[in-house]
């Protein structure tokens, strides 16, 4: 029988788990080192104008970083130091662009452009409006952890600084307090966006996920695409890998449970208005304008019943992917969670592990288990070639989200239950079934269904691994956008919106009854 104290001591088995969740999500690019080492492709590297999709990549990413920041804090601070009417809708609102894949506000401003009657090449399109479009899910990360950030810092804290220098020396000194995790927010958000082709794809900018998609699907050059995934990655731990190692030490330091009590929401006159028009603007760039472009189509022909049938067609398989992905980085991200435990160093590895491999573009996962698919047997192909896998790979990319909710989760708990009870002689199953399994509930089911929405967001790794005639609804619409009448797409892209915020709509007030209990 296993101790329920083994949760609270150091142990050798803490690193071997640790090591062996990561080298699982990490394998699937390894194929790729052996076909960049052994395999030609028809084409160099740069000889069809990768490099300088490349150059333009970067710029996006960083314009959109910094956009984000520019716009994220502002509104996370005021946000979090001000009540003002309407401060959960409008908070709740902001997080669609989160839920949905980024290609629908792509196609968003693409009809908005056409209805409005500008130019191919104005700001809607090309760099700009790819700018527009990863910004509009960029802001809320900003302002989420912004808004995090700022409500940790105790009453005593903000009633002091307000004392001495009232409401602009808070805002000063709140916003240096959270800056540094405001701007590595953005830094992600803005490497996130080197591994989406969806929007550049529909606006007419070739970026670097696009030249890959391009070389694998109308290429045919396997090799070509894996070496220019191959660099991309590499250009991506550069950027990554300090960042990680610097934001590891506080994240990891925040995660532990603190007993503060948070200051309440002031009510400003002035500072409760700008806040409404600020997170009113964010929500009309981000969600407002698309959505008015998507259901500009559907003013004059609205084809429901067709628009059912392909969601009826496809919600199968979506849910599928979805609640797969779910399930198994719910599970990592418990294992890897308690094997992190309390101990600093571990802790601050894991995150580190952990930023590196969200950073990562998810087309080397893809087509690393592609090229596994083409040399294994046929009796493996249950587990690389089927719609398992394509839940396993969205599993692997976002085991990062569901590790950190259940870190934090766990950090709340006190280490002397757990030693309490091995002196008493309980097992350690039954201490998870009826002690740590009842705290840590919520949190993992909550990680459950992030990481179901967010898998089914991400487009990419379905696109290249779903197996013949199991499209979900996303890769259904990015499949036939530009062939399918625009009022089908549009119905499409409306009713899958609606599903995503009918969801969130749930969710929030969930919780906000739970808040309110």
């Amino acid at each position: 029988m296993i101790s329920c104290g083994i949760l609270e001591k150091p142990g050798r088995w803490r690193s071997m788990v640790m090591a062996s969740i990561f080298l699982l999500a990490f394998s699937p690019a390894f194929p790729l080192l052996w076909t960049i080492l052994v395999e030609k492709s028809a084409d160099g590297l740069f000889g069809s104008g990768f490099g300088t999709a490349v150059f333009h990549s970067l710029i996006v990413a960083v314009a959109v970083a910094a956009t984000s920041v520019l716009l994220g804090v502002p509104a996370g601070l005021l946000s979090a130091l001000y009540e003002f009417p309407g401060r959960r809708v409008l908070l709740a609102l902001i997080a669609i662009p989160l839920l949905v894949p980024s290609f629908l506000g792509a196609i968003g401003f693409s009809q908005l452009q056409i209805y409005l009657g500008l130019p191919p090449d104005s700001f809607l399109s090309g760099p700009t409006g790819t700018i527009l479009v990863f910004t509009a899910a960029a802001v809320p990360l900003v302002l989420y952890m912004t808004l995090v950030s700022a409500r940790r810092l105790s009453k005593s804290q903000i009633e002091a600084v307000r004392l001495v220098g009232g409401e602009v020396l808070l805002f000063r000194y709140t916003a240096q307090a959270v800056l540094p995790a405001a701007l590595l927010t953005g830094m992600l958000a803005g490497i996130l966006t080197l591994s989406d082709p969806g929007p550049g794809q529909i606006l007419g900018f070739s970026g670097v996920p696009y030249e890959i998609l391009l070389s694998f699907s109308a290429l045919y050059d396997f090799p070509l695409a894996a070496k220019q995934c191959a660099f991309l990655t590499g250009i991506v731990l550069l950027i990554s890998t300090p960042i990680a190692i610097l934001i590891a030490p506080n994240v990891a330091a925040g995660l532990l449970g603190r007993d503060i009590e948070p200051a309440p929401l002031a009510r400003h006159r002035r500072a409760g208005w700008i806040s409404l028009l600020l997170l009113c603007v964010i929500i009309l760039i981000t969600t407002v304008l698309p959505m008015a472009g998507i259901i500009r189509p559907l003013t004059v022909q609205f084809p429901l019943e067709r628009a059912l049938q392909e969601v009826s067609r496809t919600i199968t398989n979506m849910f599928i992917y979805a609640f797969t992905a779910g399930f198994i980085a719910t599970i990592l991200g418990f294992l890897l969670a308690i094997a992190a435990g309390r101990e600093s160093q571990l802790r601050r590895a894991v995150l580190i592990g952990l930023f590196l491999l969200l950073s990562l573009p998810p087309s080397i996962n893809a087509l690393g288990i592609i090229k596994l698919g083409t040399i294994i047997p046929a009796w493996l192909d249950p587990l690389l070639r089927s719609r398992f896998t394509v839940g396993l790979a969205s599993a692997l990319r976002f085991v990062p989200i569901a590790t950190i909710l259940v870190m934090r989760s766990f950090g709340t708990t006190t280490p002397s239950q757990a030693l309490v009870a091995s002196v008493h002689g309980v097992s350690l199953t039954l201490y998870i079934r009826r002690v740590l399994g009842p705290v840590l509930l919520p949190a993992i089911v909550l990680a459950c269904l992030i990481v179901a929405l967010l898998s089914t967001a991400e487009v990419g790794t379905a696109l290249l691994l779903r197996p013949p005639g199991a499209d979900s609804l996303p890769v259904q619409i990015f499949t036939v956008m530009a062939n399918a009448p625009e009022s089908l797409v549009a119905a499409l892209c409306f009713l899958y919106i609606a599903g995503a915020a009918s969801l969130l709509i749930i969710g929030w007030a969930i919780a906000d009854r739970r808040t309110a209990a």
